[in-house]
């Protein structure tokens, strides 16, 4: 009996990703990236108060940490929906008939690319009219990523069922070319989503500010603190080595020498944020929400 030869195997996506993730493997890379989310994110959580991010001198690892709010969605939505993709493959592919699985392949090539040029043609339009898609964050992004990945995996299935698989530098040169793009849509999706959550967090910040510990700012001069809740007291103690003091503030992050603070009484139509440089004419008083605090001097 005459042996039946095996198929050629298809090696063109792990070259190309291998020679992708030489790219974007280096740390240097990696951390660039996460600095860049993390900047998104700041921007946007203090445009929501009315600071400027730059103003409060974040550090390289406040970046780093405020990446990780805005990357751990779509990393985890990614992931799973990367899994149950395969799982979904694996389950069909042996749970199947060969002659019902090879059908039930023919008939899903068509729908690939069906839904590639959909996805592809929604994410585009986000990018055209970016009000249209506002309201999802990211999703303009992972369509144009999952759009272009669908059109290879469309290509390769019908090779596989017809047993004619490219081979050469034009499928490796094809799928890092598709990787590419694909990380550039994620890269937009991930950009989109940091800057929205950073939003977010700010307005949550604002909501919760009546119910978080409230900082006491003590002074050797009046700085002229003003702000919905705030209460200014001047100490008339001889020996007060700071004649001034401030309650009803709630400290927001402090950084590169400055204190972020706002009123606990703050909004976004009439409130003023506070920037206080690090100074020893300055103090800040902290204490536990609810704990009996000496109002004097």
């Amino acid at each position: 009996m005459r042996a039946v030869p095996a198929r050629p195997k298809d090696e063109a996506p792990s070259k190309a990703l291998k020679v992708f993730g030489s790219l974007l493997a280096p740390t240097t890379v990696l951390t660039a990236l996460l600095f860049y989310f993390g900047t998104r994110h700041a921007t946007f959580f203090c445009e929501w108060f009315g600071v400027h991010y730059s103003v409060l001198g974040l550090s390289a690892p406040d970046y780093l940490i405020r990446s990780s709010d805005g990357m751990f969605v779509p990393l985890t939505v990614l992931a799973a929906a990367g899994l149950a993709a395969l799982w979904g493959y694996r389950f069909l592919r042996s749970a199947l008939a060969p002659r019902t699985w090879r059908a039930l392949a023919r008939r899903a090539v068509p729908v690939l690319v069906a839904l590639g040029f959909g996805l592809l043609l929604l994410g585009l339009t986000g990018l055209a009219v970016p009000a249209l898609l506002y309201a999802v964050p990211g999703l303009p992004g992972v369509c144009v990523a999952l759009g272009v990945i669908l059109f290879p995996v469309a290509e390769r299935l019908h090779a596989t069922l017809s047993g004619k698989l490219a081979a050469g530098a034009v499928p490796v040169i094809q799928w890092t070319f598709t990787f590419v793009l694909a990380t550039i849509g994620l890269f937009w999706a991930v950009t989109d989503y940091s800057a929205a959550v950073g939003q977010a967090r700010g307005y949550e910040y604002e909501t919760k500010l009546g119910g978080m510990p409230e900082t006491v700012v003590f002074s050797t001069k009046d700085l002229g603190l003003r702000g919905p809740g705030v209460t200014a007291t001047a100490c008339t103690a001889q020996d007060a080595a700071f004649r001034f003091r401030y309650d009803g503030l709630v400290l927001v992050l402090q950084s590169g020498g400055q204190s972020f603070l706002l009123p606990k009484g703050w909004n976004r139509r009439e409130g003023v944020a506070l920037v206080l440089p690090r100074s020893g004419d300055v103090r800040l008083e902290f204490s536990p929400l609810g704990a009996e605090r000496d109002r004097s001097c």
